[in-house]
Order: C-alpha cells, then structure tokens, then sequence
C-alpha cells in the first residue's frame, strides 16, 4: 500500500500567506508611496489565481512570486523573486512548523508503508520547506507540478498516477481539500481519507467509521466545504456529483490512521 500525503494543513502548518505575505506586499507599496488596502491587496491577489486556475495551464497558479509581480505591475513597482527568496531563507521556518501528530510518520516507516507526498505547490517553494524541515527522510517520492516535466495540479488523476507509478496497490490519498484531495484521489481510483482538523464537536467525538457515516450522510455540510475549499468552482451544489466527493475515513488528527491501517 502506498499512502499519499498532501502537504499544506496536512503535514505543514503554514501561517506564510496569513502572517508575512500582505505585510510584504503591502510594505513594498508603502515604500512606493502607494496606499492600499490590505483587504483589497489580499483580493486581488486571489483573482488573479482565479483566474489562472480557471486557465489551462494551471501551473502559474501557484507561482506565486508571478501573481503579485502582475498585480504590483499595475502599480510600476518591481517585484521578482522576493517569496522564493524568503523559502529558501532560514526565516520560512518561522512560518512553517510540523503538526504535531506528523510523529506518526515514524509509527507508518515502522510498518513497512511506502509513502509520497503529492502538493500543488512549486518546488521552488515547497522542496526547501520539505528540506528544511527533515520530511524527506519519509517520502519515496515527492511530486509537485513541474512546467515542462509533469504539468498536472491536483485535482486531476495524472498528478496521483505520477506519483504511485511503480509502486503495488492498494492507493491511499490523506488530505485536507474535499476538492484537490479527496475527489482528486477518488477520480484517480484510489482511497481517500479526509483530514479534517476542525471538525463539529458532533463528529469529534464519534469513532471513525460512525464519523464517516454521519458526514457523508451530510450533505449540506460536505458542499459547504466544498466549496469554502473551491469558491471558483463555476457550478451549482445541484451539478455537482456529491458521491464523487464523500471520503472513505474521515479523521480528525494523523494519529487516527492507526485505526484504519
């Protein structure tokens, strides 16, 4: 079995975008004399990768050095690799910290499971934070989109079957996104457990299997998150086939997995 972990909310928490990316963009327009929001910062940004995700080529998405280098254009203002820089800085690390429960990873090595990590982040992003924070020891591959290489994002089957090629079945998708994770996985034909972290107290504190009954049984709840995950989606609830989104396990915390494997 191979079990495929999505990164971001998975593995890493990330306060980056929260806590030092608007403060960046919006000091850089200051020491332009230029006054703007930081609500209106933060919602272009997001148009912008928007709109790119609705393109297709979807890769500069998540570039994310290109989304503010367009939107500071507007403004004649220079901005070229300052995120790269700053991931591949030592500071990135006071923005991206292993979850607790990511100690599990030793219990699965343990066990004999093979493991990758699938993300649609950059690797001019991602592979330092991967680095710096001694995941690589764990993962027998690591795959993120490529331009050239491997130009597929998830939500599409290509990204998972790149990253279980040669590996046996059974496939096991862990991630936070009922969208990029769960459905991606699903569509691949693989198993897809659904990490969800800040979960009703309602369905905390049930055991998995009775948990995972009553929030597949939840619709209303499984399209909010749906679509609060992936607000571009260009389609109703009522279009949307909802089985292809339900999770085989929801869990609450990566020590769940014990239960399940």
């Amino acid at each position: 079995m191979v079990l495929i972990f999505d990164l971001d909310g998975v593995l890493v928490r990330s306060t980056f975008f929260s806590d030092i990316l608007m403060k960046m963009i919006c000091q850089k327009c200051e020491d332009h004399d230029i006054n703007i929001e930081r609500t209106t910062v933060f919602q272009e940004v997001l148009r912008r990768f928007v709109t790119k995700l609705n393109a297709d080529d979807k890769i500069p998405a998540y570039d994310w050095d290109l989304l503010v280098k367009e939107y500071l254009d507007e403004y004649d203002v220079s901005w070229t690799c300052e995120i790269e820089d700053l991931f591949n800085s030592d500071e990135i690390v006071k923005y991206s910290t292993l979850y607790r429960d990511v100690g599990i990873l030793d219990w699965l090595a343990e066990k004999g499971y093979e493991m990758v990590i699938v993300t649609n982040g950059l690797h001019k992003y991602q592979d330092s934070v991967v680095k710096k924070l001694g995941l690589q020891k764990f993962f027998k591959k690591i795959v993120m989109p490529d331009p050239g290489k491997l130009e597929f994002v998830k939500p599409y089957p290509d990204i998972f079957k790149n990253a279980t090629e040669g590996f046996q079945e059974p496939h096991t998708m862990i991630g936070d996104s009922l969208y990029f994770d769960i459905y991606g996985a699903k569509q691949a034909g693989y198993k897809a457990i659904w990490l969800m972290r800040r979960l009703p107290r309602k369905y905390k504190e049930l055991p998995v299997q009775a948990r995972t009954e009553k929030v597949n049984q939840n619709e209303k709840y499984l399209l909010n998150n749906i679509f609060r995950g992936a607000s571009f989606l260009k389609v109703t609830p009522e279009q949307l086939n909802i089985d292809a989104f339900k999770p085989d396990h929801v869990i609450r915390n990566l020590n769940e997995l014990k239960e399940l494997l």
